[in-house]
Formats: structure tokens, sequence, C-alpha cells
């Protein structure tokens, strides 16, 4: 089987014998039921593929369509004018950079339709075009945009550069409104609805699919697909790890399965992880290896968030996680629509239980944001961490506390403010015992009061309170007096109380007790 990795292109993926899973009778549907769409879907989740399959079925390609719904749906194949937009494969750091790529696509279709007098907007060149492709065609054009926010998730942190490139995005946007007339079907997509940015309002008003029960599956893999395409190499993947098919597609789900985009969604794969995994026949981090959400870590990080939120999902409305202002207004919903955190439950009313989708992203986020809570590189505190991991392990009190001080040491407090440095302080413990693959809770709450620290391993359960700037005797006292131990269950296991005391001068802990 040849796996169309890194292929964007549907005409190639035809042409090149490559399997595709067929969405087209989706794509009829979308087609034969609007004329104005947006679509939301994180990055590497087949967007740019969905988008070329749309271009080719208005060129009227129906020899690309053999074998697949859309021959059979489609009775007239008519040939329209495209005009397709793709702002992926650009790093958006200037404004020159964004103005290029429209110039690009703009002289591209001139090549073509010609310029009129006085077009010397990008907005009064595109209807121009719109316009003159209707006259000679006879036919209404077809406006697909790829990845339309990417000049504005590139600059999220540089709110002048960011004003600059929306201005220029509101100009060519706002054609579709006055260009209506010659328009037949407009179609965009992106990892992020930007509501309050305006371009939305600037548009024709297009309609969000993102979240409807209609079209969840229109891009990704689903479970009755991956059986339906790939049962064959999913075998010879068990073959090589030595388990049964059915223990293999158990490890595919919970590595790579586990989103949903709206509260009736059936499960739906990462679509590069899953094809990277049958054709290396390795259970790797692919998503995570083609880029890191760098700009979302560090919002993370400045907004002193409490990651040991994650443990347990995040609740948040449908209007919350539907759209976002400049990304730091928001964190939820870009956390949510860039697909590090995806829709686990619904309370029938109003707000969504959102959590990791599964391994691969629970893993890497936390990779990502150890490296940015650290101050080192990804790879770069492996060897700590894995002493870390070898003494809790161990059930060695005095190593494992000894190795976080040592990793903390390490760790550039940037900020003066004590809440600041004690919010981080945790955030790292929380990341440092996740990291070593225990289940760690930070403010866990029991009956009378929040443990600081709680964690198990096979053999024990672990309460550590801490404190700031005072001592470890204090804070071992607190375990005792609010009788912590009592109100956790841990069946089988044996507690081990530490108090510890963490200085805000030196940044780090000075002293710890066991109880």
């Amino acid at each position: 089987m040849k796996y169309p990795i890194g292929i964007q292109t549907f005409e190639k993926i035809i042409q090149g014998g490559y399997v595709y899973v067929d969405k087209t009778e989706l794509i009829y549907k979308l087609v034969d039921s609007g004329e104005y769409y947006f679509l939301s879907r994180p990055r590497r989740f087949g967007k740019s593929l969905l988008t070329s399959t749309l271009e080719n079925y208005f060129l009227g390609k129906k020899e690309l369509f053999k074998g697949l719904a859309m021959e059979h749906l489609e009775k007239d194949w008519v040939t329209y004018p495209v005009f397709h937009l793709d702002f992926s494969g650009e790093s958006y750091t200037s404004e020159e950079t964004t103005r290029s790529v429209i110039n690009k696509f703009l002289l591209r279709q001139e090549s073509v339709y010609g310029k009129g007098e006085g077009e010397t907007t990008f907005g009064l060149r595109l209807i121009g075009l719109l316009q003159r492709a209707y006259e000679r065609t006879g036919q209404k054009a077809v406006v697909l945009i790829d990845e339309y926010d990417k000049p504005l998730t590139d600059t999220i942190g540089n709110a002048a550069l960011q004003d600059s490139n929306r201005a220029l995005l509101q100009g060519l946007y706002g054609v579709m409104k006055r260009a209506d007339s010659f328009i037949k079907f407009a179609f965009l997509t992106g990892v992020t609805r930007y509501g309050k940015l305006g371009i939305f309002s600037a548009a024709n008003n297009p309609k969000d699919i993102s979240m409807s029960d209609d079209y969840t599956s229109i891009c990704g893999i689903t479970e009755a697909e991956l059986h339906a395409y790939f049962d064959e190499e999913v075998q010879q993947f068990a073959a090589k790890l030595g388990v049964s098919r059915q223990e293999m597609y158990t490890l595919l789900k919970r590595r790579y399965d586990g989103y949903h985009f709206t509260e009736q969604s059936e499960d739906v794969y990462n679509p590069f992880s899953l094809l990277n995994a049958l054709s290396d026949r390795k259970l790797a981090n692919s998503w995570f290896a083609t880029g890191t959400p760098t700009y979302l870590t560090k919002i993370l990080k400045k907004k002193s968030f409490d990651l040991s939120k994650f443990n347990n999902g995040i609740f948040a409305t449908v209007e919350s996680i539907s759209s976002f202002g400049n990304g730091e207004e928001n964190i939820t919903a870009a956390l949510y629509q860039s697909g590090y955190l995806t829709i686990k439950g619904y309370d029938g009313r109003k707000f969504y239980h959102l959590a990791f989708p599964n391994e691969e992203v629970e893993d890497g986020f936390v990779q990502c944001l150890m490296a940015e809570f650290s101050g080192r590189s990804e790879g770069e505190m492996d060897g700590d961490l894995l002493v870390l991991r070898d003494t809790i392990e161990a059930d060695d009190v005095d190593g494992f506390m000894s190795q976080i001080q040592y990793i903390m040491s390490q760790v550039p407090f940037e900020s003066n403010d004590p809440k600041q440095i004690e919010a981080n302080f945790r955030n790292m413990a929380y990341l440092m015992i996740r990291f070593t693959g225990h289940q760690v809770a930070v403010e866990h709450p029991v009956l009378g009061g929040r443990v600081d620290i709680f964690f198990e391993t096979e053999a024990c359960a672990y309460l550590i309170e801490c404190k700031r700037d005072q001592s470890a005797q204090e804070a071992l006292a607190q375990i005792d007096e609010k009788k912590y131990a009592e109100r956790i269950s841990a069946p089988g296991k044996r507690f081990v109380k530490i108090g510890a005391n963490f200085s805000t001068a030196e940044r780090n802990l000075t002293e710890w007790l066991v109880g």
C-alpha cells in the first residue's frame, strides 16, 4: 500500500496510486447544501487535501473520481473557474511575506483573466478577476482559501504585525460580500476561528461547519474507515509487535484516536499520525515531530495556567471554544481549536468537558511544556528525568526529592513576582512527575483542604505539602492536622507524607521532611 504522507494534492494521490479514504459523499453533500463555508481543524488533519479535492471537483475532472462515491452522485460535471489561495508553507513573520503570497496568487489569476484599469488594491484586483472570470466562462467562480488564519497565528504575541496582516486579509476577504453575484461557492479552512478580529464579519457570513454533526468526519479517519481501508496493514503491524490484531487496534486507538468535534461526534483519528504509524510500523509521535505549539506554551507560561487542570479536563461553553481574539484572551479556545484538547463529554445543557484526545497529544504536549517552563530544549533533560523516574519507581524519597531540587536549580525563573514564581514551581513539579509516566494531581482537593502534590507508585501514595518561605516542619504538620492521608483513597498502598519548603529568594526547594 502506498501511503499519501505529506501529499496534499488530490490529483497526485489518485494518479500516483496512493490510498485515498473516500470523503466525496460528504463533499457532494456540502456543495449541494450551501455556498459559503468555513471549517476549522487542527494542523495536519487533511484540510489541504479536502480543499484540493474540492478544486478538482469544480474543475470538472471526472476521471479522477472514478470508483469514488462522487462518480455516481454527480451527473453534470460542470467546469468552473477556481480561485485557490493557499497560505500554508510560509512563515508570516513580516507583512511583506503576507503581501507577497497574496500578490503572487492574484498575478497568477491575472495571467489568465487579465487586469482592469484602476485595480490597485488586493480587494479591487480580486473582485475584478471574479467578474471577468464570470463574463468569460459564463460560470460563477469558486473561491477556496486554505489556512486562511496562518498570517494571524504566526504573529500571536506581535500585536502590530498581526494587526497589519489582519488588515490585509480583511481587504481581501471582504470582497466576497460585494462579489456575491460572481461566486458559486466559497470555502475557507484554518486552525482557528478569529471571531473578534473581524474577518468573518467582513466576509459573506460563511457557515461554520467546524462543530456540525453532519461533517465531523469530513477530515480525519474514523474507526470504520480504519477497518475498511487498512485492516491488512494493521494485521501486519500487529505481527511485527507480536500482539493480536484486536490488541493492535486498541494500541492505535489509544495513541491516535479520540478527537470529537461535537457532542454527537464519532471518534476521529489524526490521519497524519495514523498513516505514519502504519507506514513505519512504529507508535511514534509524528504529529508533534512536525512542529510544536510554541505560541500556546508561551501563553500558558505567561498566564500562570494551572497545568494540572489537564488531568481531569477543562469545562467550557460552546461559545467560548468557537472563536478567540488574539490567542491570549481565551487559551481554552486556542487549545481546543489547535487540537490539543477535544470534546470528551457534554452536560446536555451548556458545558463541554475538554481533555487530551489521546496519548500522543498528552505525551507530546507535556514534553513541549517541559521545554518551555524549564528553559531547556526538548531532549536536553532526558538524562535528568530518567534519574527522576528511576528514583520514583524505587520509592527513594530523598533520591527523587534531591533530583527535583537539582532540576529546579537549572530552571530560569524570569519573574520576580512571588506568586508567579510559586505558580511556575508548581507547574514544573507537575510536569516533572507527569513526564516520568505517573499521573499527578496538583492542589488535589480533599475534605477540609487541598494537597499541594499527590501521586502514586505501585507501592506508595505520596502526599507533598509545600510551603513558600516558611519551613518543611510546618508543611508536614499541616498534612497531619488536616488528616489528608485519612481522606484519600489509595487501597493497599503505603502513605508517604512529605513536607517541603520553597524559597522565593533561592527559587528552589531548600528543605524537606518525611513523615
